[in-house]
């Protein structure tokens, strides 16, 4: 629910998501703005007043995370000839005008063909969009791969744009993955994705559930690592 506020002379735009959430969650998230998690029981006035009181703070916050995010966005270029990590490797983006979006990856070459190849915010959504279609794919041949050796079974498999998370199990046993593991080594989705799955057996970060891991992948330690060292290289 898009809703505002006006603060000293300021108009501060919010989204609000009501759940069964007992507290109050503020957050400001870059390309999103400001979001608002509340109780059902809240009353809309006073969700407003708590952003008004913080509206200050809240702006603040926006700019700073724009700012970062402006930042990343300049270390991390998308125009024709940028380096892009597929899998690991280091490629090449070439850009093609064309009517549908597609791209794929040819020697150290990425081609993507989107109808707006000078706009860059299109470039970064047809890159997301066509990674994130690779991502599924390659998740879905590990994931039939090492449920089996495990001994477990899955519900529904989703690609995320997750900030901080690369991977997720529900207790029904629903899977999310962050599309940006397509862009690290093959090992290292690979560990990821049988973490989750020993999730199914084992609910926790237990000594048992990493001896599970374990059996399945010797050296998850070093791309467990990996993926700590270099998160902010999988980046668009």
């Amino acid at each position: 629910m898009k809703r505002a506020v006006t603060a000293n002379g300021q108009t501060v735009e919010y989204t609000l998501v009501q759940s069964t959430r007992r507290d109050v969650l503020l957050q400001a998230l870059p390309g999103a703005g400001i979001r608002v998690y509340a109780p059902k029981y809240m009353r809309l006035r006073d969700v407003d007043a708590l952003v008004k009181e913080r509206a200050g703070e809240l702006v603040r916050m926006q700019r700073e995370v724009e700012a970062r995010l402006e930042e990343s966005r300049r270390a991390h270029p998308v125009a024709d000839g940028s380096p892009i990590l597929i899998e690991g490797r280091r490629c090449a983006l070439r850009l093609h005008a064309g009517a549908r979006r597609t791209g794929r990856a040819e020697g150290d070459e990425f081609h993507l063909t989107l109808p707006e190849p000078e706009h860059d915010e299109a470039v970064r959504a047809a890159i997301k969009s066509v990674l994130s279609a690779m991502a599924l794919k390659r998740i879905r041949e590990r994931l039939d791969l090492y449920a089996p050796r495990i001994g477990v079974t899955f519900g529904r498999v989703a690609i995320r744009d997750q900030k901080s998370r690369w991977g997720s199990c529900s207790r029904k046993g629903n899977l999310n993955f962050n599309w940006k593991l397509i862009m690290a080594p093959p090992p290292v989705l690979d560990y990821v994705v049988i973490h989750e799955l020993c999730h199914r057996l084992e609910f926790n970060h237990s000594p048992r559930f990493w001896s599970l891991v374990e059996s399945q992948m010797p050296e998850y330690e070093a791309w467990k690592k990996w993926l700590k060292g270099h998160a902010d290289d999988l980046y668009l």
